[in-house]
């Protein structure tokens, strides 16, 4: 895949493009942490549903997490890679680095 830096780590100057093969888009965060507004079309599902198994993710469709840092997604990716998700990434410095690289331009 040409958007990938390694497994699953999504450098987020390919995020446009690779929003064009409609991922799934999952924020981590806590419910305390989440803003619907932060990443428009995102579900939230908390790390520790993923952790234990509390959702409903599709196999076949890509997905990609978010979260502040890109720490807890990270981690919630190898959770789904563990129970047998392929198509799984994680976006490189979180929904702060999509910030601070908006504020810049």
């Amino acid at each position: 895949m040409p958007y990938l830096i390694d497994m699953r780590t999504l450098k987020s100057e390919l995020l446009k493009s690779f929003m064009q093969d409609n991922p799934l888009v999952v924020d981590v965060r806590p419910p305390e942490h989440y803003n619907q507004d932060d990443f428009e079309g995102a579900v939230h599902i908390p790390l520790h549903d993923i952790q234990h198994g509390n959702h409903n993710l599709p196999k076949d469709r890509p997905i990609l997490l978010v979260c502040e840092r890109g720490v807890m997604s990270e981690l919630a990716g190898l959770y789904l890679e563990a129970a047998g998700y392929e198509l799984v990434y994680n976006l490189e410095g979180g929904l702060q680095k999509l910030r601070k690289e908006a504020n810049s331009q």
